[in-house]
């Protein structure tokens, strides 16, 4: 039985076609990894200083969701170094990063609203954890999409290239109509 994160039933015929080349997309997201684990770092020894003051969420959650996101944001990583390489075990690493990261996320929204739901009463809202939860499941259900649809190269792609127009001219390129016969 195919697991339907990383094989969904559209996979064969997505809705939307672009050929993207796996390597390529493994690249991109291996730098985009990178910054992110060092930045992911960066924030985990800022949120572990934050919760040591009191000044965090509920401590327990808001630290084990940033530890989550760490931990997915390595495994996407090494899924797209994978990618890269050209092998296709790598897809399945970078979609369960993501997952790990998304996990992450709702852990440190939940610790974050269960901080702010005492403050409530006084005005102090929680929609900013929330705002940021939406906007990181948009942008993981896009790159997850985007991942899904890229294929490796020997695999079928899905927008046939073909020529360009015209008078029946290679991909890429314009050869321009014959000249006339030479007049008698």
């Amino acid at each position: 039985m195919a697991n339907i994160l990383t094989d969904p039933p559209f996979a064969a015929d997505p809705p939307v076609k672009l050929n993207i080349p796996a390597k390529t997309l493994g690249l991109v997201l291996l730098i985009l990894g990178v910054i992110g684990i060092i930045f992911g770092i960066l924030g985990l020894t800022a949120t572990f200083g934050a919760c040591t003051l009191g000044g965090c969420g509920f401590p327990i959650l808001w630290l084990l969701g940033a530890i989550i996101g760490l931990v997915g944001i390595c495994v996407g990583t090494y899924g797209a170094y994978q990618m890269y390489q050209l092998n296709r075990d790598g897809k399945r690493l970078v979609i369960y990063g993501l997952a790990l990261g998304f996990i992450g996320g709702v852990v440190s929204t939940i610790g974050t609203i269960i901080f702010y739901a005492g403050y409530a009463l006084l005005g102090v809202g929680y929609g900013g954890a929330i705002v940021g939860l939406i906007i990181d499941v948009i942008v993981y259900a896009i790159v997850w999409y985007v991942v899904v649809i890229s294929r490796f190269p020997g695999e079928t792609p899905l927008v046939a290239a073909g020529p360009t127009g015209g008078y029946g001219n290679p991909p890429g390129g314009y050869n321009p109509p014959p000249p006339p016969p030479p007049g008698a």
